[in-house]
């Protein structure tokens, strides 16, 4: 095989393998943004009384077009806190914490992190050196409100970073406010 082959198949591997990851970049996100979602109605009667309850949060990725505006502080109440850099050539640092049930705040640092589309993932690294993968999604989440699908008494949105926070026995959707 000559060298001009030779390179030739080089390139094309190189482009393949970059289109592959943006799909599952693009797969993961789309993945990530369902898991997010939760539509929940409720309806109790009693004695002449009705109650109604519904509730649908949906997400949807945002994708900025310079990646440094995802620099910030993203927090949820008390429970979770995550600060990011990011370079203009794409290098992401972060450190944050959280605070699951039962246990008292988890500090960490993140490494290997990159945001691909509205795709951040990276590795957790806590402070007693324990790993954990982290997958998390910039998105807009969009609450609805009211007695059902019909009576919409609030909806509300926010820009934010969601992700699913798993546990031993359960799973958690999360999402931080950007502040």
């Amino acid at each position: 095989m000559s060298k001009f082959a030779a390179l030739i198949l080089f390139v094309f591997c190189f482009v393949l393998a970059g289109e592959v990851y943006a799909q599952n970049a693009q797969a993961k996100t789309d993945a990530l943004i369902a898991a997010l979602a939760k539509t929940k109605y409720k309806k109790k009667e009693k004695k002449n009384v009705s109650i109604e309850l519904y509730i649908d949060i949906k997400s949807e990725p945002v994708v900025k077009n310079d990646v440094r505006e995802y620099a910030g502080v993203y927090e949820a109440e008390s429970d979770y806190r995550l600060e990011l850099s990011v370079a203009g050539d794409g290098k992401v640092e972060g450190r944050g914490y959280d605070n699951l049930p039962d246990a008292k705040q988890r500090n960490f640092t993140l490494r290997d992190a990159r945001i691909e589309g509205a795709l951040l993932t990276a590795t957790k690294v806590f402070e007693n050196g324990a790993t954990e993968k982290f997958e998390a999604v910039f998105n807009n989440r969009t609450i609805t409100q009211g007695k059902n699908p019909n009576e919409i008494e609030s909806r509300e949105t926010k820009y934010g970073l969601g992700f699913i926070q798993a546990y031993p026995n359960w799973t958690s959707r999360v999402f931080l406010d950007r502040k």
